[in-house]
């Protein structure tokens, strides 16, 4: 009952434990893949994309056909989970690119 009552609180905010898991793997095996990264960032993106797969999966899962909704959610959240860090990897890029580009350069003598 006890873990009944976890979960339900969980939900209230808006965790479901299953996006997070699948969401988590889906973040990790993207994240495995990329091996010039320091631990840090690595860990901060796979942060990322388990959250993102927490709180976009129901958002796909509502335009998703019923049939997926039902049997397929962990997956689209796995999905999530990967497409979720690739899209924050790519917009940190674009806003580091961006940043540096920004920067006054310095004359060299």
């Amino acid at each position: 009952m006890q873990n009944d009552d976890f979960h339900s609180q969980l939900l209230r905010f808006g965790i479901d434990l299953g996006f997070l898991v699948s969401g988590f793997f889906g973040a990790l095996i993207l994240s495995i893949k990329k091996k010039k990264q320091k631990l840090s960032k690595q860990i901060m993106c796979i942060t990322m994309g388990t959250i993102c797969a927490n709180f976009l999966t129901p958002l796909v899962l509502n335009f998703a056909p019923e049939s997926l909704q039902d049997k397929g959610k962990y997956a689209v959240a796995f999905m999530m989970g990967y497409i979720g860090l690739k899209s924050l990897e790519e917009l940190s890029d674009v806003i580091s690119d961006y940043i540096k580009s920004k920067r006054p350069k310095t004359p060299t003598p």
